[in-house]
């Protein structure tokens, strides 16, 4: 019995970790049109001629902008839940150039709360961290 209790409790920690491990390799970024069409809508002081139709998106917090996120928390947590507190969310973002998209695995474009720095430093590892994610399908 006791034998049976330690293979199914190792069986079930073993999921778990690698789902906690898959987690950040299963980003989603292919939007919904509505989800397309409330980051036009709420970007569009920002940007000039781009829609975020078809694109890839990857999205990105935390304080220095390093922080990969999947795109329902993302959405949840800076978009959603400052809209249903009547606050404008304070997110930016950052088109990617064709070698950029070539180095971070298909990525159309970062969406970040905006952080306190972002340097160039931090792109290019955002960028290999992007790389290194499971193709986007």
């Amino acid at each position: 019995m006791k034998r049976c209790l330690l293979i199914l409790t190792c069986t079930i920690f073993i999921n778990l970790v690698f789902q906690y491990i898959s987690f950040g390799q299963e980003i989603k970024s292919n939007l919904t049109i509505k989800e397309q069409r409330l980051l036009d809508s709420l970007l569009i002081n920002k940007k000039t001629h781009f829609s975020f139709k078809d694109k890839k998106v990857a999205f990105i917090s935390g304080h220095s902008g390093n922080e990969i996120n999947h795109k329902d928390y993302f959405l949840k947590k800076f978009i959603f839940d400052y809209l249903d507190k009547g606050i404008n969310p304070v997110i930016s973002y950052r088109k990617l150039s064709e070698q950029e998209r070539q180095t971070a695995n298909g990525y159309d474009i970062i969406v970040m709360q905006v952080p306190k720095i972002y340097t160039p430093r931090q792109h290019k590892a955002n960028l290999k961290n992007l790389a290194k994610l499971a193709p986007v399908k």
